[in-house]
């Protein structure tokens, strides 16, 4: 964690097959620990978050044991910011992932990346894509 002059800044590394982000959820809490919350954070850029730290009318500044943290993305991860006021507690990150490579080197084993129902769609589709063509 670091700190700046108006807010605490916690830096998240994404896994290295991650895709595209599906659900982004922490609990906060107050220093003492007694107020433990489920939320969601607010996405920001790199360009307006200041904003929303410097009004305080934003639910990003933590009233009545309530906020929420600020979420800015950068290339490998992202930044997670509050108000000095509250802590993170956890970070849960729901994301699609990069499949693994469908190769011929070893071409008899089982794919198991997806559940039945999906290969069985994803084989439909691919059949029609080729009959069309």
């Amino acid at each position: 964690m670091k700190h700046h002059a108006s807010y605490d800044e916690y830096e998240v590394h994404y896994p290295d097959n991650f895709m595209y982000s599906l659900n982004e959820d922490v609990i906060i809490d107050s220093p003492d620990g007694k107020h433990p919350m489920d939320t969601c954070v607010f996405e920001c850029t790199a360009d307006s978050f200041m904003y929303r730290v410097n009004n305080s009318l934003t639910d990003f500044h933590y009233k009545y044991h309530r906020a929420r943290p600020l979420r800015v993305r950068f290339d490998h991860g992202c930044k997670l910011l509050t108000d000095k006021k509250y802590i993170i507690k956890s970070y849960r990150l729901g994301y699609l992932r990069q499949p693994e490579e469908i190769t011929l080197l070893h071409p008899h084993d089982e794919y198991k990346e997806f559940e039945e129902n999906v290969l069985y769609e994803i084989i439909k589709m691919a059949a029609q894509m080729y009959v069309e063509n």
